[in-house]
């Protein structure tokens, strides 16, 4: 009999009660809250997927990010590349019929045969190659995941690289699980937007809710000191600390407190979350978005967590924080972008946050 985890069970016991009801779109409404936005797509490192997605001799088509990507893995060094999904010859799709050879991948059209950098190795019955160049992108493969750098408008190598934790690659903190977050009719700077937005946390975060949904915990309430800095020695990176309570009746639990370094990475296609719990250790979150489209991002959790820590109590930090995400959604997917927006001396630092985040556009 298969073992079913906390999670599972959690989502199989309250599935009819919390269901997302399906999201109609408005076109013009659509266009007329891309237009409030910047552009779609700011430079940084994006996961497109799994390294269990891409096995050895396999490949991948990922559309994202205005374009779309040939991921694939070397069938002899087993090194993932990312290169043009489509054979620059006369634009077959590699990744459709296509195959990988010698660490090339190999356009299903015409044969030809490209590698990892980009570059035209063969051409049936050509001696004489022409000097063709598909684009190629820069990768990364972390702690499980395929990373791409892109930049719309610049070959340059990528000014940072996507942070490694040393806790994964001792050992001293193992894989637990991954959640599919689904689409998200959202701007990637909304998340941004969202960490500097400390009067919405006690409206909208106020409230304990049953992890993985969104049932409230009757009288039981969540108290939050937020904060927000950029990281004096990496300025790519900025950080959103909480320091959070619960409440009963009004009245503060002891110990019953905990600190969450939320770290956002570039402009947002990487997020982590580090959440301690006292005497146990911590639990890592690494928050994903990729701009599938303009207003679209594809959302993914992968989460790790410190040899101590009960399984059952990872399930149940992960999944608060889930549902507090997605407590946010409706929000995001029915806001516009306000350039200039009517701030109050209350209001957190959100005109700091729109500087720092001006470095992830060319």
């Amino acid at each position: 009999m298969k073992k079913l985890n906390v999670k599972t069970i959690i989502e199989r016991a309250t599935d009819k009660i919390v269901r997302r009801v399906p999201r109609r779109t408005d076109t013009r409404s659509e266009d007329h809250r891309i237009a409030s936005y910047p552009p779609p797509y700011p430079k940084g490192w994006y996961r497109l997927a799994d390294s269990a997605d891409v096995g050895r001799g396999q490949i991948l088509q990922v559309d994202c990010l205005g374009k779309a990507f040939a991921v694939f893995r070397g069938d002899q060094s087993g090194e993932v590349y990312v290169i043009d999904a489509h054979c620059p010859h006369q634009g077959a799709s590699f990744a459709n019929g296509g195959r990988v050879k010698h660490d090339c991948v190999e356009c299903p059209f015409h044969r030809w045969t490209f590698n990892g950098d980009g570059k035209l190795i063969t051409v049936p019955g050509l001696d004489r190659l022409p000097p063709i160049q598909t684009p190629k992108y820069e990768v990364r493969e972390v702690h499980g995941m395929v990373w791409v750098y892109h930049d719309a408008q610049s070959d340059q190598p990528p000014p940072y690289e996507p942070e490694v934790h040393q806790e994964i690659i001792d050992g001293e903190m193992i894989y637990r699980g991954q959640h599919d977050g689904g689409v998200v009719r959202m701007h990637l700077i909304e998340f941004a937007e969202n960490s500097v937005d400390f009067q919405h946390f006690l409206p909208v975060h106020g409230e304990m809710l049953i992890p993985w949904t969104q049932i409230k915990v009757p009288f039981m309430t969540v108290s939050h000191e937020p904060d927000w800095t950029i990281d004096p020695q990496h300025g790519h990176i900025a950080y959103f600390d909480n320091d959070a309570h619960l409440k009963f009746l009004g009245r503060s639990i002891p110990n019953s407190g905990a600190k969450a370094r939320i770290t956002i990475f570039g402009p947002g296609g990487l997020v982590y979350f580090r959440i301690t719990i006292p005497e146990l250790g911590d639990v890592l979150i690494y928050q994903a978005h990729l701009p599938i489209e303009p207003l679209k991002l594809k959302v993914n959790f992968r989460y790790f967590a410190s040899r101590n820590i009960p399984r059952p109590l990872v399930s149940y930090v992960v999944g608060s924080w889930v549902s507090q995400w997605q407590a946010d959604i409706e929000l995001w997917e029915n806001k516009i972008y306000r350039e200039k927006p009517m701030l109050s001396r209350i209001d957190g630092p959100v005109h700091k946050m729109r500087n720092w985040y001006q470095q992830f556009y060319s």
